[in-house]
């Protein structure tokens, strides 16, 4: 079965407008050529697309189906000649990466420069979110690639584990725990603390532990920046828990200690991520391919969801 172009668009608009004159004069062109296209595409497919009314149309279920797969064509069409265009600009590729702030400071980095060493000319873009937000927009399409923590729901993604994280705690330098070489939930849960986004995972799971202890954190103040948090921390504000237990402290302030915080739930996956494999742009396989061993790479495409491999 082969469908036009032209008359999937003015279906698509029909459907938009619920209204032929008005799908006809966003389209430029008569009521009569629109109704008639119509009327070919449910002979086309054999049953009845929409319901004619006084004052408008309303979609069968067959026409909801076909208004679903068709924005989906125009969707992958707009894709293609986006991809097309960059080429034609000299640029191979373009990437829109959502990422977790752990990944952003600890990983990503060097990932995007090892990439761009080999692909130069691949237009990437990086915006930094919360570990729901980047799933969000993973499944909105707003995002190609996403990093985000096992801490966060992720059903409907295509994801692989990619590299291990841990809690730790950052404290000042003559603070009365900053001589500890670890520390456990229950030594800092009723410190003042610095803490992240209020929806980011990382304060959602402080807040549970502090619950199972009967507790309740003392949160004095909420920045979003790893960077902050220490500089907050260096004046002696409050402490922090964060995931930087592989970055130097004088990465974030020379006037702080990282501590790693010895608890089983402390520990977790960073992750990447797709909407769907299989419909992925060329340059994003490659990036997901230099994440992953080798074995776990080629079995991408015959995963449908969870963790590839």
């Amino acid at each position: 079965m082969r469908f036009d172009l032209v008359s999937l668009s003015l279906f698509v608009a029909v459907a938009e407008t619920q209204n032929l004159t008005h799908a006809a004069r966003r389209k430029h062109t008569a009521v009569s050529a629109v109704s008639k296209r119509i009327a070919e595409l449910e002979q086309q497919v054999g049953t009845q697309l929409m319901l004619r009314l006084p004052r408008g149309i309303t979609l069968t279920p067959a026409g909801h189906s076909l208004l679903y797969h068709a924005r989906q064509v125009f969707r992958n069409l707009e894709k293609m000649e986006e991809e097309l265009s960059d080429y034609a600009a000299g640029i191979r590729g373009h990437i829109r990466i959502y990422t977790i702030s752990a990944a952003l400071m600890n990983h990503l980095p060097r990932v995007v420069s090892d990439y761009l060493s080999l692909y130069p000319q691949t237009d990437i873009e990086i915006e930094e979110q919360t570990g729901m937000s980047v799933v969000q927009g993973l499944l909105a399409g707003e995002a190609d690639v996403g990093f985000f923590s096992s801490w966060t729901p992720a059903a409907g993604i295509v994801f692989w584990p990619w590299q291990h994280d841990l809690l730790s705690v950052l404290v000042w330098p003559d603070h009365p725990l900053a001589a500890r070489s670890e520390l456990t939930f229950a030594d800092i849960v009723n410190e003042k603390l610095i803490g992240s986004h209020r929806n980011s995972a990382v304060s959602h799971i402080l807040e549970r532990q502090a619950r199972a202890l009967g507790k309740t954190l003392n949160v004095g103040l909420r920045v979003s920046s790893f960077v902050s948090m220490a500089e907050l921390v260096a004046q002696q504000l409050g402490i922090a828990v964060l995931p930087v237990n592989e970055v130097a402290s004088s990465t974030l302030h020379s006037g702080v200690r990282v501590i790693p915080l010895a608890e089983p739930w402390a520990k977790r996956e960073l992750l990447v991520g797709v909407r769907d494999y299989g419909q992925a742009s060329p340059s994003v396989k490659t990036l997901i391919g230099s994440l992953l061993p080798t074995e776990q790479a080629a079995g991408s495409d015959k995963t449908d969801a969870g963790w590839a491999g």
